[in-house]
């Protein structure tokens, strides 16, 4: 099991190998000072703090795998069939109201998030009493999702599993449609479950064609079939040939093209397979082969991208640290000049502080614009839902409208979260770009021909704070604090979980708990019609309250965030080439040592450009590079 992440962690430990390679160089070139960044834990170095967050972004990496259908099409059973060990109910009953999210522990236990922010935790066999319809009908207990941990080795990497909400025939609108496509955008790979036969309804149909119109690439169609129809070998590659040429024909509409593929699956027998270790039964269930797949499309792609960006990132570190270098070899070649280049540092350093003061001002404006948006946006259902609870007749109407409305903000809030994202990162981006234009302009000023300023992507999203807080969250336990993909639209591998601190956080799931929360004593408690559209009404403007002050604080947050990062970059970048003043200064006093001094500088060069040839190396970048052909 997993082998596809025993690799990947042996090609990250190398590439940790080469980032640990790279600080010990520096750390002998920089001969570290006392000064530190206030409140972290990171040198003041710019250097240091790159290789830092490279590093915690190599170690946080997480692969999430979303598991979706409609209900009672055994996605719970499939899913304990793939892991080995019952972690979601199976009954008959729509189950899952709520997303349960399923990685390695030690030991199997649960945690329970609420609405309101609270968390509890729970033996594994109360977790049904949260996630069930049956349990926490509409939701009434406020369960935005839970976690839960087993010891089970295929997720002992870091890979996660999700069992989404299921999507009934009844209330499988276009609205909750959106939802789940919009989380297989994000998941890492998405296995979508069908049940067939006796049939496959047009709701169903409609549902995977929309899929296949997305990005088949990392998706895996599921025929999950009953035993006496699975092993009947016609039957089976009939339903196949329908399915699969309603799948061919939806995909070619769309534009899409490369093969379809439909897993024919008996997830019954697999999880059968599981409890009695019969490996032959596990084989003809069909599961092995989808979990082969899944691991091989993991280590492939999604595990490989992380690799090489983080193999590229090394690379130009090293190439910064050399370019440090050669400013302090300038510095030694005409020590006499060091007072000019003093000054000639203060100008371009308050030039620098200058330019980036008005460019985060400006910049920044943009960000009261897009938050109205957003607040626009999630208010939106509102309006609506108030419009409808007037047209409303009978009681059971009602509640028929609070199921409904729950879905569509929980879709509204996701996108909301993602358009702020997206908003958001624009901003950083151009940021990001001029923090690295001014450098360059700096160290050119100071030695010419020197390698390009290249600075983490994701630098100005995350604060030293929220990576030291990582650190010590992976130290106790190996899962991470908070989710990624479904909640709140972010990305489930690689380093988008970091930068999900700084964005918005889980909208939509939170505004379909505040629903079920807020409004399920309604529902029970109201027995006239009026009342309780009275009291909907009052609730409906509780819980638009609640989200708008949620998405106000999380900006504020995010724009103090960003803020925090540029001067701390930027105040960096002034201690590295302050530093190597200072150095130089020291050295020039022993002019029987200069030459010595220079010397050592040379090896340095080559030191670092050694570096980020082992960077290169390590996953035969080159190589890789010379494939891809310039547009």
């Amino acid at each position: 099991m997993a082998e596809f992440l025993d690799s990947f962690d042996v090609e990250r430990e190398v590439l940790l190998g080469a980032v640990g390679k790279v600080e010990e160089v520096w750390g002998r070139f920089q001969q570290r000072r006392a000064l530190e960044v206030d409140g972290a834990d990171e040198s003041d170095s710019l250097i240091a703090g790159e290789l830092a967050q490279v590093r915690r972004e190599l170690e946080a990496t997480r692969f999430t795998v979303g598991i979706f259908g409609l209900i009672k099409r055994g996605k719970s059973t499939l899913l304990n069939g793939l892991i080995g060990r019952e972690v979601s109910s199976m009954h008959v009953t729509p189950e899952t109201a709520v997303p349960v999210y399923v990685s390695y522990g030690d030991q199997p236990g649960a945690v329970v998030h609420f609405a309101d922010g609270s968390i509890k935790h729970v033996a594994v066999e109360d977790v049904a009493s949260y996630t069930s319809q049956k349990e926490n009908p509409n939701n009434r207990l406020g369960v935005t999702f839970v976690e839960q941990t087993v010891p089970v080795g295929f997720l002992r990497n870091g890979t996660r599993l999700i069992d989404t909400p299921g999507l009934d025939d009844a209330e499988a609108d276009e609205v909750y449609t959106e939802r789940t496509l919009q989380e297989l955008d994000v998941v890492d790979a998405g296995v979508v479950l069908f049940l067939s036969p006796p049939t496959v309804g047009a709701t169903e149909l409609g549902f995977l064609e929309q899929v296949v119109a997305r990005d088949l690439k990392k998706t895996f169609l599921v025929c999950n079939m009953y035993p006496q129809h699975f092993h009947d070998v016609e039957t089976r590659q009939a339903v196949l040939d329908y399915v699969g040429n309603r799948i061919v024909q939806a995909s070619r509409e769309a534009g899409r093209a490369g093969e379809v593929k439909v897993y024919p699956v008996c997830a019954l027998e697999a999880w059968q397979a599981r409890q009695t270790d019969d490996i032959d039964l596990w084989k003809r269930s069909g599961a092995d082969r989808l979990l082969r797949d899944i691991e091989n499309y993991l280590s492939d792609h999604a595990g490989r991208q992380v690799l090489e960006e983080a193999s590229r990132r090394i690379v130009r570190i090293a190439q910064m640290a050399r370019g440090e270098v050669q400013v302090r070899q300038q510095l030694l070649d005409d020590p006499e000049q060091l007072d000019e280049f003093r000054r000639a540092l203060d100008r371009n350093i308050l030039d620098l502080e200058r330019r980036f003061e008005e460019a985060v001002t400006m910049a920044l404006t943009e960000v009261a614009p897009l938050k109205m948006r957003i607040r626009g946006l999630i208010l939106q259902p509102f309006s609506r839902a108030k419009q409808e609870l007037e047209e409303l007749r009978t009681l059971e109407e009602v509640e028929q409208f609070s199921s409904r409305f729950r879905r569509q903000l929980e879709v509204t809030g996701e996108l909301a979260s993602r358009q702020f994202e997206e908003g958001l990162g624009h901003l950083v981006e151009r940021l990001q770009r001029q923090l690295q234009e001014r450098f360059e302009a700096v160290l050119t000023d100071l030695a010419p021909n020197l390698p390009r300023v290249h600075l983490s992507p994701h630098a100005l999203l995350v604060t030293q704070d929220q990576l030291q807080q990582l650190s010590r969250a992976q130290a106790r336990s190996k899962q991470t604090s908070r989710t990624s993909a479904v909640v709140g639209g972010l990305s489930g591998g690689g380093a988008a979980v970091l930068a999900g601190a700084a964005l918005l956080g889980p909208l939509g799931l939170l505004g379909g708990a505040l629903v079920g929360w807020k409004l399920a004593s309604v529902l029970t408690s109201q027995r006239s019609l009026s009342a309780a559209q009275r009291t909907i009404r009052d609730r409906l403007d509780e819980i638009s309250s609640t989200l708008l002050a949620d998405v106000d604080a999380q900006v504020a947050v995010a724009i103090r965030d960003v803020r925090g990062a540029v001067d701390r970059q930027r105040h960096a970048f002034a201690h590295d080439l302050y530093q190597q003043l200072e150095i130089v200064q020291s050295i020039s006093e022993q002019p029987e040592s200069l030459i010595a001094y220079r010397r050592d500088a040379e090896r340095f060069v080559e030191a670092f450009e050694s570096c980020a040839t082992r960077a290169r190396t390590a996953l035969d970048l080159e190589a890789r590079d010379r494939l891809v052909v310039p547009a």
